[in-house]
């Protein structure tokens, strides 16, 4: 089972630092081409398609992305939580951290769900330098990040918002 887990970590990881690093060339290559363009259309309107009831963020997901977050440096829990269409992500970390790498690990959490998330199921996109994937795109976002029930630092996303406000 240990290898497993692992196995699906190294190639979510491998997902996720592929998909946020995109050539010049690549992105000449998407500017130019009407095709591609067709084809990111395509898959916009295929993903407003996708329900929060049509994913299920399974125990398994849950576990994976609990497993990479306490690799990190200073990061003591994790925990998350669906409730409709709303996911709920709280992340315990050492007291002696500051608020830019507080924020810099929840965006990671947050990151590394949509990854693990988007290997199950193939409607759904991974994240990307600009994105958090499809899936905070159906699903709102709570987070919190601190060493306690005191200093939390949190933060929210709607669907439409392009980022985390903290």
């Amino acid at each position: 089972m240990k290898k497993f887990l692992l196995s699906i970590l190294m190639i979510s990881l491998a997902v996720l630092f592929t998909a946020c690093s995109e050539s010049d060339t690549d992105k000449a290559d998407q500017d130019t081409s009407s095709a591609d363009e067709e084809t990111a259309e395509t898959k916009e309107a295929g993903s407003s398609d996708v329900k929060p009831g049509d994913i299920e963020i399974t125990d398994e997901i849950k576990d994976m992305t609990y497993s990479t977050m306490e690799e990190y440096d200073g990061v003591k829990d994790a925990y998350i939580e669906v409730d409709g269409d709303q996911i709920t992500m709280t992340l315990q970390v050492g007291a002696s951290l500051n608020e830019e790498k507080r924020k810099e690990l929840g965006d990671n959490f947050v990151r590394n769900l949509s990854s693990n998330t988007s290997f199950y199921y193939d409607e759904l996109e991974g994240p990307e330098k600009d994105s958090y994937g499809t899936l905070f795109e159906i699903f709102d976002l709570q987070i919190g990040v601190g060493p306690g029930s005191e200093d939390i630092l949190q933060g929210a996303k709607v669907t439409s918002g392009k980022s985390i406000m903290w």
